[in-house]
């Protein structure tokens, strides 16, 4: 690869040299800057062949339809949201387009990223329920992440929800449950990853995005209450594949709030691993640290402000491992989690 083939590529992949240089990055491990990149475009400086192989592997993605990963759990407080907020700046960091649906009608998601101005893109008629209800196009939905809504500051593509969105549970329309896939289906090769925040039950926005994904990841925080509603979420998303979906498959049980410190979270892990066995990996757990919650009150997510952090690790693991088509990192009840940012913190 020669400097002008490289800006060639670059622009194919509308990204600056700054977002590049990040992308790059995040990818390799490395600590590149701005004016490397430029130095490579330029010609005044020879291009590494690991890097060459990157952007060749991020223009071979620009040719394929966006691969679509529901976050879904019947149970709240499990995670899910923060898990489906991360693994999109995680995706995002690498280079990849990514969108975020926020498709609970607590608009968990929309709240973090736009606060008080979210109302003002449901007054603008951008929003899930807009395009669910209302018949609008998802891709005049999305609010971009260089919008002026809340300062523009969001790392990735957002499509808002709102509370007007539990209405939809009550609608009597056949073949509704495929209103959200055939929204996304327009817009698929626009991105590369679209992540779908689920809300917490398993009414019919939750069928509606286990039908539109590709693959469902299920956050589960490691206490008994939690890892014994898994059953029921695994069967629903049987009847998903039987029925609507065939090609959805599960991508993985992923344990939140982990302390390696508790035995309970010990031994809720040690049952997941059991007790799903054959029908679904269970994730490399996610400690239980205070960086997602300084990340969360200041309205910024932890795996992008903080990612060199080891609470987030994991999840930029995972989305290398989905990104690259990689068996992802698995639980095992030997990991040190000793060293974390909260460094043993108790669970409330």
């Amino acid at each position: 690869m020669v400097g002008d083939f490289m800006r060639d590529a670059r622009e194919q992949l509308r990204m600056t040299q700054n977002e590049l240089k990040e992308a790059l990055n995040a990818r390799l491990g490395r600590a590149y800057d701005k004016s490397r990149v430029s130095r490579w475009e330029n010609g005044r400086e020879a291009i590494p062949n690991d890097v060459a192989c990157e952007i060749e592997a991020l223009l071979q993605q620009r040719n394929a339809k966006a691969k679509v990963i529901a976050l879904a759990n019947q149970k709240g407080g499990v995670g899910k949201t923060t898990s489906a907020l991360n693994l999109a700046a995680c995706f995002r960091k690498s280079g990849h387009r990514t969108l975020l649906i926020d498709l609970d009608p607590q608009a968990s998601a929309t709240d973090w990223l736009l606060g008080q101005e979210g109302l003002q893109a449901h007054r603008e008629g951008r929003s899930i329920y807009h395009c669910l209800l209302k018949d609008r196009p998802l891709n005049e939905c999305i609010i971009p992440a260089t919008d002026e809504i809340a300062g523009g500051t969001r790392p990735f593509d957002l499509v808002s929800s709102h509370i007007d969105l539990s209405e939809a549970d009550g609608r009597r329309e056949p073949g509704f449950e495929q209103a959200l896939a055939e929204g996304i289906e327009e817009l698929a090769s626009s991105y590369d990853f679209i992540i779908i925040d689920a809300p917490p039950n398993l009414g019919l926005m939750t069928y509606m995005a286990l039908v539109a994904a590709d693959v469902v990841i299920v956050p589960v925080q490691t206490e008994p209450p939690d890892a014994m509603g898994v059953a029921l979420l695994l069967t629903t998303i049987q009847k998903i594949q039987r029925r609507l979906n065939p090609r959805l498959r599960v991508g993985g049980i992923l344990p939140t709030r982990y302390n390696n410190r508790q035995a309970v979270d010990r031994e809720v892990l040690h049952h997941l691993i059991q007790y799903t066995a054959g029908r679904a990996a269970v994730l490399e757990p996610v400690p239980e640290s205070n960086v997602y919650g300084n990340a969360a009150w200041n309205g910024a997510i932890a795996s992008d402000v903080s990612s060199r952090s080891k609470a987030v690790a994991p999840y930029l693991r995972i989305a290398a491992a989905i990104a690259t088509g990689k068996e992802p990192p698995l639980a095992e009840l030997n990991l040190d989690w000793a060293e974390t940012d909260n460094e043993g913190a108790d669970k409330e």
